[in-house]
């Protein structure tokens, strides 16, 4: 039961969180994120540049491949201060950093903004010492909640409830301290698991003040190449997607019963070898969480350990699960089909799933010389089956929370063009053409936020990694890897890929290290 301050203040003040005004855009009426890449380094403080086009709010989103987070704009208060939040599906909440946080006073954790309450004239605290969030990392913030003005792709939000972070159970002081703007249900904020009481978050004040029809939202992230991508909250843009858009149900969670995760099922899951093949074949169906918070892919052990074995990937103490980077050129493909036996099929390709490490981390090398990146799928041990963005860059997904429903289609990659159409109706995605039925009830519920995978120790030696010969048809590498600096090409090193509890007990260190670091390159053993 939370105290009663804030019940009260719910309570009394619940009409206010949902003003009656509302701002009318041209149509279709959306809300638009453009997105770019970009690596943010520790002592590297992002820009704030904020874009507006015509007929759509626009801001950007950054791609922040070394600590393996996606970063949009925001600006908080009156005057506004800039911050530069983590957008997340698989959570709820807005949390930010208060300046005067002992991580905030440790040179370098508060880069992407820390929020000065004194400096602000609509600063309102709802509920001090009330806000806490615990994470699947075991990461734990606590502070208050506070309403304040929330200004972000051009959209200003009049009283938003977020999160003020004072401190955190984060034990690294070297990380930058990040905050967050969730964008799940509202049923996924710790207020409802804790007194039944839910406060509209980001989207829900989306619709209330008119800037979108219905809480939904598309995210297309383009190739791994490439340096630009998009959200678009209350749209869809057809010119990003081929092929059919399927709607899949989303699945309910033990707890409570009802919806309150992006989770879908997985009905079936293939390789496809440069043979045109199958090297690999899984017939499931398990819940999965279409999540844009978490970096890499995470199966079920079994599936994550024989695909690491077929292509090659080896565990190792420095630099995490890693596979040769030609791998990047196989034709090999990975095929997720969702819902049911005639559901939708994303296909991935291999390259998606082949990261290069950071350029402040030495480049590592396998023992033949072929130089090493990190691999982009690990066990789930645990902790539930979660789909980040190493699977997202192939897939154009639209996340409708009033509709309990995705959409999701093969992605279009390097589209410059647009074709949007607004979600005008709650239960229903413009265009789709079917939908794809299933069963298979998730066991987690709560927040999600787990960005990071396989890395190693910023400004620590490269040293060399045992080879091993994966099982998989992938082709014949196209690439040379030589690298800046050469480096002296050994024998081949021979160990067997990974075990089932050794690639186990990597992730699991990735996992714990890497949230709580902010995917800072760690070595784990």
């Amino acid at each position: 039961m939370a105290p009663q301050p804030l019940l009260a203040y719910y309570a009394v003040l619940a009409v206010a969180l949902f003003p009656c005004s509302s701002f009318a855009l041209a149509s279709p009426k959306v809300v638009s994120f453009d997105l770019q890449r970009r690596e943010v380094f520790i002592d590297d403080a992002p820009e704030h540049p904020l874009r507006r086009r015509a007929n759509t709010v626009g801001a950007t989103l950054y791609n922040a491949q070394s600590n393996l987070l996606y970063l949009v704009n925001a600006t908080i208060g009156t005057p506004g201060q800039q911050f530069s939040l983590q957008l997340d599906t698989g959570s709820s909440d807005i949390w930010i950093p208060w300046v005067r946080s002992l991580a905030c006073s440790q040179k370098g954790r508060c880069i992407t903004g820390a929020y000065d309450a004194a400096a602000s004239s609509t600063f309102a605290d709802v509920a001090e010492d009330q806000f806490t969030i615990s994470y699947v990392d075991k990461t734990r913030i606590e502070g208050d909640y506070i309403n304040e003005t929330f200004a972000i792709g051009g959209a200003t939000l009049k009283d938003m409830t977020m999160g003020l972070a004072k401190a955190s159970s984060e034990q690294d002081t070297t990380s930058p301290f990040q905050g967050i703007v969730g964008v799940g249900f509202d049923t996924g904020e710790p207020l409802y698991a804790q007194t039944g009481i839910t406060y509209p978050n980001v989207v829900s004040q989306f619709k209330a003040q008119g800037f979108i029809a219905t809480r939904a939202y598309s995210l297309w992230l383009n190739d791994r190449e490439s340096n630009s991508g998009n959200m678009l909250f209350g749209g869809i843009d057809y010119s990003k997607f081929n092929g059919d858009l399927t709607i899949l149900p989303l699945q309910s969670d033990t707890r409570g019963g009802g919806v309150s995760s992006f989770t879908v099922v997985l009905d079936n899951f293939n390789v496809v070898g440069a043979n045109k093949k199958v090297q690999y074949a899984s017939n499931l169906t398990i819940p999965v969480i279409l999540d844009s918070g978490t970096t890499l892919t995470y199966l079920p052990d079994s599936i994550a350990n024989a695909i690491a074995t077929g292509v090659g990937a080896v565990s190792n103490a420095n630099y995490g699960v890693v596979v040769p980077c030609d791998v990047t050129n196989s034709p090999a493909t990975f095929n997720f089909q969702f819902g049911n036996a005639n559901g939708p099929t994303i296909i991935s390709e291999i390259s998606q799933f082949v990261l290069p490490f950071p350029a402040n981390i030495p480049t590592p090398r396998f023992r033949n010389g072929k130089v090493a990146c990190r691999w982009g799928i690990l066990p789930s041990g645990e902790n539930p089956n979660l789909f980040g963005d190493t699977f997202l860059r192939s897939a154009y997904v639209v996340y409708n929370i009033d509709g309990a429903q995705v959409g999701i289609a093969q992605t279009n990659f390097n589209v410059t063009k647009e074709d949007i159409r607004e979600i005008s109706a709650t239960s229903s995605l413009p265009g789709a053409t079917s939908t794809a039925s299933g069963a298979a009830q998730q066991t987690h519920s709560g927040a999600i936020y787990l960005t990071g995978g396989g890395g190693g120790l910023a400004g620590a030696t490269a040293t060399a990694v045992e080879t091993a010969t994966g099982t998989f048809d992938l082709g014949s590498s196209t690439a040379t890897s030589t690298g800046q600096g050469g480096g002296k090409k050994g024998a081949a090193g021979h160990v067997q890929p990974p075990s089932k509890s050794f690639i186990s007990a990597i992730a699991f260190a990735s996992i714990a290290f890497f949230a709580m670091a902010g995917g800072s390159m760690v070595i784990f053993i």
